[in-house]
């Protein structure tokens, strides 16, 4: 019965089988809707769909009704996605060389992008998980995000063509692909802080220091901070360390200055208006 409540009965169609537990009964066709609408695509096969937002550990649990999970929609949403921008690099005005082609491909493709547009598109709210994956934050996981966006491509692929795949991953990939070009999509801001410090060719010295663990295990939370000549100039935080390095490199980017002679903090902007 719709009552209201999330179940995991509820069918996509009539002739397929479950769909989300965690999206309410009586929202989950629009919600599918929506995103459908978003990445400008309707599916007629709406078994693709299903299939591509089946998490493994859901398949497994649901075994017994032949369940499918996405992993081989993944690959080939994999496959179609490299293709696509390739194309859309390779027909630049600009004629760019190969290796620039390449490191642009791999800026839009990483998982940091795809699971940011999956966000965008509202994905991890109908993903099928299974009890476990749910219960660990599987919805907002990058890796979970990042999959069943290359799977819903694959799956676009099959259901309507490579053009029409094509014209969906230009569509949706279009902010991501000019800040690539431009050089203004970054997601290893360690490395960055790390090339600009080496820049002063050994006067200046940066460090990463975990300042502090907190939470449950299960929802452990670091702050880091990045020094540079023993001096803390900012501080990030994350659900690991590694996270919170990059987010605290992030934010010393925006605040330091380095030359041959070493590093330099900015001087703050000052609010103040005078009389």
């Amino acid at each position: 019965m719709l009552d209201g409540k999330p179940l995991r009965g509820l069918f996509f169609a009539k002739g397929s089988r479950m769909a989300s537990g965690h999206v309410m009964a009586a929202g989950l066709g629009r919600a599918l809707r929506q995103m459908e609408q978003t990445i400008g695509h309707f599916f007629s096969d709406r078994q693709l769909l299903q299939e591509a937002l089946t998490h493994s550990t859901f398949a497994y649990e649901h075994r017994d009704k032949e369940s499918t999970d996405n992993e081989r929609l993944e690959f080939l949403g994999d496959a179609v996605l490299d293709l696509a921008v390739s194309d859309v690099l390779f027909r630049r005005p600009e004629k760019f060389a190969e290796g620039i082609m390449t490191k642009t491909r791999a800026l839009v493709v990483r998982e940091n992008t795809l699971a940011s547009l999956a966000k965008d598109i509202g994905l991890g709210e109908l993903l099928l998980l299974g009890k476990g994956e749910e219960a660990t934050g599987g919805r907002d996981k990058p890796s979970n995000l990042a999959n069943a966006m290359e799977a819903i491509l694959g799956a676009i692929y099959l259901d309507a063509g490579y053009q029409k795949a094509c014209q969906v991953i230009r569509n949706l990939l279009e902010d991501p692909l000019r800040l690539a070009i431009a050089g203004d999509l970054v997601y290893d801001y360690k490395s960055r802080l790390l090339e600009l410090v080496q820049a002063t060719r050994g006067n200046s010295i940066l460090q990463f220091q975990i300042m502090e663990e907190s939470g449950p295990v299960h929802e452990r939370q670091f702050t880091a901070g990045v020094l540079v000549d023993d001096q803390l100039i900012a501080t990030g935080i994350g659900c690991s360390k590694k996270e919170a390095e990059q987010q605290a490199a992030r934010e010393a980017l925006g605040r330091l200055d380095c030359d041959r002679s070493g590093c330099s903090t900015r001087p703050e902007e000052d609010d103040t208006t005078g009389g």
